[in-house]
């Protein structure tokens, strides 16, 4: 839990590359994403010598390969 509450205030330290307003928090299987103006970011936070999980390595991997997409989805 300690770790999941320090990931929501990576954004706002001095290091961070982006606004900390463009970034969401979403928890699992990733931190977040920041939305800039040019690009939208998948951000997963590390300490020290932790390793991305099999889950954020496929993540890592199908955005890399650009396999993601836009879904609009209306409600009638």
């Amino acid at each position: 839990k300690y770790g999941k509450m320090t990931e929501q205030w990576i954004p706002f330290t001095r290091d961070f590359p982006y606004q900390p307003e463009q970034f969401r928090f979403i928890g699992t299987p990733i931190d977040g994403l920041v939305f800039a103006d040019d690009k939208i970011v998948f951000c997963e936070f590390k300490a020290a010598s932790s390793q991305l999980s099999d889950k954020q390595k496929r993540v890592k991997e199908l955005v890399k390969n650009k396999l993601v997409e836009w879904l609009e989805f209306r409600i009638r």
